[in-house]
């Protein structure tokens, strides 16, 4: 039986393998490594955070981004292009000696004391522990309005590697945070005819040095603050949009801010209609929804019913599991890390600045309840 076995290969998923591997645990890492950095995000854009601040988390604080430039010969700047990132992760893993288990996982049982877990392949692993560690790919969000849509003309901003597809084709892209900005500059580079419209007055350009770091140490502390100082933590998060976006914007794409959708509906297989708030009839071949995502527990595709039931939820936030310090469930060895973990440990854990903070609680979780059981 494994001590641990850790669902979900990026970077919070291999911090976690890399303090298991210096604790000496048995541990199985299971996912794609970086999948969602590689396949789900356009290459050729860059990681919203400053360089130098993604670093992973090994036991030592020795593997950093900074080490990996040093021996590498890599260059390092602000923003950091999203392939130098994957990089990165692919040396980090080697230097730890993370073995990868490039399955999914499709099922997780709590049986009496332990964990079985079943992969996409068939295999059964049984381990005392199991951390929840994937990302946001399960929880994207798509307004009502815009479920009645046939698929192939509305499709969520996440998942695209490159706009290619709608060169010549008119496009509206619906949000005003990053994600929004990101698909509008790199439609208009690609030859789309594209449009952004959003409800808010005006982008909300942000981030700087100083807010990562308060972001960072907030972790630290969150968990112990009063509930009234966590509630502006809660939530989910503020659109804005990184600086280095706006020249892949500002005078280049259209942009109708202060309006939502009042009416929409398909004319062709081609064509859909959109009526705004400000009377504006408009018709486009589609729609990308730079809507986000709604983190929710029910929606994690390896748990059953049985199971779900059984997790303590928080008070009045029931789509997140209710965590202890070492963000542990009310099962025991059930750990969460990274979105599934930001309510009860706050907004740092739903960015790379939670990944020490997270790794530094768990793997020695875990390493303590395996020494107890030695010494029973």
């Amino acid at each position: 039986m494994l001590d641990l076995i850790i669902i979900g290969s990026g970077p919070f998923g291999i911090s976690l393998a890399s303090h298991a591997v210096s604790n000496n645990l048995e541990y199985k890492l299971f996912g794609y490594p970086m999948d969602f950095w590689k396949n789900q995000m356009p290459q050729d854009m860059f990681i919203r955070t400053p360089h130098e601040f993604v670093s992973f988390s090994d036991s030592k604080d020795e593997l950093t981004v900074q080490q990996f430039s040093l021996e590498t010969d890599i260059d390092l700047v602000t923003p950091l292009p999203r392939p130098i990132f994957v990089q990165y992760a692919n040396w980090f893993a080697q230097k730890s000696g993370i073995e990868f288990t490039p399955n999914k996982i499709i099922k997780v049982k709590n049986q009496a004391g332990y964990y079985e877990v079943i992969s996409e392949t068939g295999e059964q692993y049984t381990a005392k522990n199991v951390v929840v560690a994937t990302g946001v790919e399960h929880y994207k969000y798509l307004p009502d309005f815009l479920k009645q849509l046939p698929p192939q003309m509305v499709t969520h901003t996440s998942g695209y590697t490159t706009f290619s597809q709608f060169k010549g084709k008119r496009v509206v892209v619906l949000g005003s945070g990053q994600s929004a900005w990101e698909a509008a500059g790199l439609l208009h580079r690609d030859g789309a005819d594209v449009e952004l419209i959003y409800r808010k007055e005006g982008p909300n350009y942000a981030g700087s040095r100083e807010n990562e770091i308060a972001l960072r140490d907030v972790g630290d502390v969150f968990y112990q603050l009063p509930i009234e100082e966590k509630k502006q933590g809660w939530g989910q998060s503020p659109g804005s949009v990184a600086h280095f976006l706006k020249p892949y914007v500002e005078g280049l794409v259209p942009q109708n801010a202060g309006v939502s959708i009042e009416h929409i509906e398909p004319i062709n297989e081609e064509e859909v209609r959109i009526v705004l708030s400000d009377g504006t009839d408009k018709t486009v071949n589609h729609i990308i929804a730079a809507t986000g995502f709604r983190i929710d527990l029910d929606k994690v595709p390896f748990f059953d019913e049985d199971l779900l039931s059984i997790i303590d939820r928080e008070e009045g936030y029931s789509h997140f599991p209710k965590l202890n310090e070492s963000f542990e469930s009310s099962l025991s060895g059930l750990y969460f890390a990274g979105p599934l973990s930001s309510h009860s440990h706050g907004p740092t854990f739903r960015f790379i600045l939670g990944l020490r903070k997270t790794a530094f609680s768990i793997i020695p979780s875990v390493r303590e309840k395996k020494n107890n059981l030695v010494n029973i």
